[in-house]
C-alpha cells in the first residue's frame, strides 16, 4: 500500500514540475524522510509533504524522485523514522552521499485541530507544527533547521510568504467545514514559514 502512495505521490509531482518555469539550478535535494505523528488525515499529510517539494522546487532545486529516495534508505539498511526516534546527522550524510544531493531535507510535522464555537456557530481551525532539517553531506553538518506552525486561519503575512514560495495555491478551507482541508491549508503555510529563510535569498 505504502509503495502505491509513493506513486500516485510521485505523478502528483511530476504534473507539478511541467506547470512551472524551470529557476535557475540550485542543485539536488533528497526530501526524506517526513516524519508524521498520528495526527492529520492521509490527505492533508500528503498536501504538507507536497508543499516541501513545491518549496524546494520553485527555489530551483531538483528533488530526488520519492520512491528512490525510500528505496536509497532502505538499502542503506537504516529503519523507518519515527517522532520518537528521527534520523541522525551520520544517517543523512549517508544517504545524502548515496543519493548525490546537495542537501537532504528531513522534517517532522503535527496536526492540532479543534472546533471553536464563534457567534452564531462552530468554527474549524487546526494548527500545523512542522520543523525541518537541513543537512549538507559534504561537511556532515546541519546546514539549516527550523520549526515553525500555520493555522488554517491565518491572514496577511503568512499568506503572503506561502504565495512567494509555493506552486501552488492555498486549500481553501471554509469554517466549520471537514478538518482535512483546514488541516492541508495549515501545513502548507507552516512549510512555507519553515522553509522561507533558506530558499529566498538574503
Amino acid at each position: 500500500m505504502k509503495w502505491i502512495q509513493s506513486l500516485a505521490f510521485a505523478s502528483i509531482l511530476c504534473g507539478v514540475s511541467v506547470s512551472i518555469a524551470q529557476a535557475p539550478s540550485r542543485g539536488t535535494v533528497a526530501i526524506y524522510p517526513v516524519i508524521f505523528d498520528e495526527t492529520g488525515t492521509e490527505t492533508s499529510r500528503e498536501t504538507t509533504k507536497k508543499a516541501i517539494y513545491e518549496v524546494m522546487q520553485k527555489a530551483g532545486f531538483k528533488p530526488v524522485e520519492e520512491r528512490k529516495a525510500m528505496a536509497a534508505w532502505v538499502n542503506l539498511g537504516f529503519a523507518d523514522a519515527t517522532m520518537e526516534r528521527p534520523p541522525t546527522a551520520k544517517q543523512l550524510t549517508q544517504f545524502g552521499k548515496d543519493t548525490g544531493a546537495k542537501y537532504v531535507v528531513t522534517a517532522t510535522v503535527h496536526f492540532h485541530t479543534r472546533s471553536i464555537w464563534v457567534n452564531l456557530g462552530p468554527k474549524t481551525i487546526s494548527t500545523c507544527d512542522v520543523t525541518v532539517t537541513i543537512v549538507d553531506p559534504k561537511t556532515a553538518k546541519i546546514a539549516y533547521e527550523k520549526q515553525a506552525s500555520g493555522r488554517s486561519d491565518e491572514k496577511s503575512d503568512p499568506i503572503k510568504v506561502a504565495g512567494a514560495v509555493l506552486i501552488s495555491p492555498l486549500v481553501t478551507a471554509v469554517s466549520g467545514g471537514p478538518k482535512t482541508p483546514q488541516e492541508s491549508r495549515a501545513g502548507q503555510i507552516a512549510v512555507a514559514n519553515a522553509l522561507y529563510k533558506f530558499v529566498v535569498p538574503k
